[in-house]
């Protein structure tokens, strides 16, 4: 039903939904449809895409699937299109013991073991981290089979809590990598999957890729100068990067010991955090945690607030994305985040300036610190091939872009004279001192930006300068690989995280950097979570629909209305008194759907007299008309596909999350019924049956 004060703004409603989902269209992609014929519901796996860790909890604790059955269906996604189809090249080696482990799991399970917070949970980790009998390469041809003894601390504590290794992702040659991930000889190029043809950021790429592509539900990259943010960023992801000595680092092969923190990947804040309460906490080996002691909440997961952002004072850091470096289109987007943020609530400190920001040097990553850190790691792993920084040079095994840095790192000298690993301290230092003093003088809770300046460079672009007039060094303008808005968070070694913010020219997703001073990550998750709830801007990327294996697939496609039914406590149906209407659904394989329901028999108005209508007459047109699109999300723990209504007639249904339990007789016609309402036992629901039309 429709109010009449909504009645004529609808041509102008439906006319906005049409330019848009036209504009979306004509910047993605071709979608492609479920592979292969539709499954039988007998047939049909557990549907993996898009699935989050409460989710998959709840289905496991409901019996409705088991981890070997959801191991399975991530593995069968891999065969898909990890090396074929699309070709996203995201992972170097899936663990070949992945359905042992998870039947060890579902063994515990019906034993009676309580379950971990990440029971049965498929997790890639970037193959820079040490997973015992998995290959540990970081890229590297030279240690392509070269098996760490032990699991990293942080892998043994997501083994601890459940999850299951399925995959060791690819990355630039020893995290060397930013804009892109294809600068390794061992793994190749990564490829986005929201358009193949450009890249997914680096160096934690091959996560980013894999996690947006429902390789696994969540993943775990590395961050020393950004490689979380930025392929959270490329491929619609949170990414998070922690407060130095959050997270161990021990076992994670090491670009810059100052810098490096691993960090949580993932395809919702929600997931984000549960897995950084897994993966955080102190490690003896790894002094630098020592310093997380009394920071550390009870829970992260506890600050996911959906009204977080009410109240926070947020400084909008305009230095370091002007017109001289970010792309307009990426300028003009942030502005629409800015009035995002305060329509949830937050007081929008802008512009927030540091006024020693512009006179610092940015702080460098020197082949000293990176010298000395290596020799280090490669001390703690007796027997990797070229045991030395020398040796590795000298390999010339290396790829060509990194050829000339490991010659620089073998002949660096000690990090404790190094003149520029010292004047780079000095820099981190008065940048920790010039935001602390600005935050505090403008009180402000947390600093947001872009994450990239520019939208993801196309595969193998690496030096086209984005500007009119090109000019020569030192005076070259931007190009897509040179654009990192994450140096900031890196220099401080404060949290930083990116969340979805949109999408931009080809389909392609671009991220909102939060960052908050140390130990913050409690307070930037929860205004992620807040920002999050109030966009929904994730999608699944359309290139790796639901596979025909897939219950999912059996929805994906378009629907006709057939009957309205109306069911009582009892079960019995009868024709509902709305009487007979004609609509159509469709569930895209991308996530997004569109409903539209219209009583038939409705009053008609005489042509060119809708303006000068009455309401009654108004009311009695749209009189049983209903239209929304947003997106939908399967539960199959509880029988129940969820509508996201993100555009509605009625603005109080906007954001809703509509349940409808459905149900396939054997023509295979889907039935949607609302969840019962009325007294108890005389409850009522309605049930729409759907015929698919395509």
């Amino acid at each position: 039903m429709c109010s009449v004060s909504l009645i004529r703004p609808l041509a102008l409603l439906l006319g906005l939904a049409a330019a848009s989902a036209a504009a979306q269209s004509a910047n993605q992609p071709a979608m492609p449809t479920a592979v292969g014929p539709a499954p039988t519901a007998a047939a049909a796996r557990f549907p993996v895409e898009e699935l989050s860790i409460a989710s998959l909890q709840a289905a496991y604790r409901a019996g409705t699937t088991t981890a070997v059955e959801v191991v399975q269906a991530s593995l069968d996604r891999i065969e898909a299109y990890d090396k074929r189809g699309p070709l996203l090249n995201s992972l170097i080696t899936v663990n070949p013991a992945a359905l042992q482990e998870a039947a060890a799991l579902d063994a515990q399970r019906k034993a009676g073991a309580p379950l971990g917070a990440l029971h049965g949970v498929p997790v890639v980790v970037k193959d820079n981290i040490d997973v015992a009998g998995l290959p540990m390469t970081s890229g590297f041809q030279g240690w392509k089979h070269y098996r760490p003894p032990a699991d990293a601390p942080l892998v043994a504590k997501l083994r601890a809590a459940g999850a299951v290794i399925i995959a060791k992702a690819s990355l630039s040659e020893f995290a060397r990598g930013g804009g892109d991930n294809i600068n390794s000889v061992l793994s190749g190029f990564a490829r986005n999957p929201y358009h193949t043809a450009y890249a997914t950021g680096g160096s934690s790429g091959g996560t980013g890729a894999s996690v947006a592509a429902s390789f696994a539900v969540v993943g775990i990259g590395t961050d020393t100068g950004g490689s979380v943010r930025m392929p959270s960023a490329h491929n619609a992801l949170a990414g998070l990067r922690p407060t130095v000595g959050l997270v161990s680092r021990t076992g994670i092969v090491p670009l810059d010991s100052v810098r490096d923190t691993a960090g949580p990947m993932a395809r919702s804040v929600a997931d984000m955090a549960i897995l950084l309460d897994v993966i955080a906490g102190p490690d003896p080996q790894d002094a630098a945690t020592s310093r997380s002691a009394g920071h550390q909440p009870a829970s992260y997961r506890a600050a996911l607030k959906p009204d977080a952002l009410k109240g926070a004072r947020l400084g909008v850091l305009r230095q370091v994305f002007s017109l001289k470096v970010a792309d307009p289109r990426v300028i003009a987007r942030f502005e629409q985040t800015l009035a995002e943020l305060k329509a949830a609530g937050a007081i929008l400190v802008d512009p927030f300036t540091v006024p020693e920001l512009d006179q610092i040097p940015r702080p460098p990553q020197t082949p000293a610190q990176f010298k000395a850190d290596l020799t280090q790691w490669i001390a703690q792993h007796p027997g990797v091939p070229y045991p030395s920084m020398q040796a590795i040079a000298d390999s010339k095994l290396v790829h060509p872009l990194h050829q000339a840095g490991m010659d620089l790192a073998a002949a660096a000298g000690p990090v404790e004279t190094d003149a520029d690993t010292l004047a780079g301290a000095r820099g981190e230092q008065a940048y920790r001192d010039g935001f602390t003093r600005a935050m505090k003088a403008a009180k402000v809770d947390a600093v947001v930006f872009p994450t990239w300046a520019q939208l993801p460079a196309l595969n193998g672009d690496r030096n086209t300068q984005l500007v009119d007039a090109p000019q020569p060094p030192p005076n070259a303008g931007p190009t897509a690989l040179g654009s990192s808005l994450t140096f900031v968070g890196s220099a401080l070694q404060w949290p930083a995280l990116s969340v979805p913010s949109g999408y931009l020219g080809d389909g392609l997703p671009i991220g909102l950097q939060i960052l908050g001073r140390a130990w913050d990550e409690a307070r930037i998750i929860g205004y992620a979570h807040a920002y999050e709830q109030a966009t929904r801007y994730r999608h699944p990327p359309a290139s790796v629909p639901p596979l025909a294996s897939s219950f999912a697939s059996r929805f994906v496609g378009t629907w006709k209305l057939v009957e309205i039914l109306e069911r009582d406590a009892s079960g019995a149906t009868r024709a509902s008194p709305r009487g007979p209407s004609t609509g159509q659904l469709v569930y895209g394989a991308d996530g997004r759907l569109s409903v539209q329901i219209m009583k038939l028999g409705r009053p008609s108005v005489a042509s060119g007299a809708l303006a000068s209508a009455s309401a009654s007459e108004l009311q009695g047109v749209v009189d049983g008309f209903s239209s929304y699109f947003g997106s939908w999300e399967l539960l199959p723990a509880e029988g129940c596909v969820v509508h996201v209504q993100d555009g509605q007639l009625l603005p109080n249904n906007i954001g809703s999350r509509a349940k409808r339990y459905y149900g396939f007789d054997g023509e295979g016609r889907l039935s949607l019924a609302t969840p019962p309402r009325g007294e108890p036992g005389r409850e009522t629901a309605q049930v729409f049956v759907w015929e698919r039309i395509s």
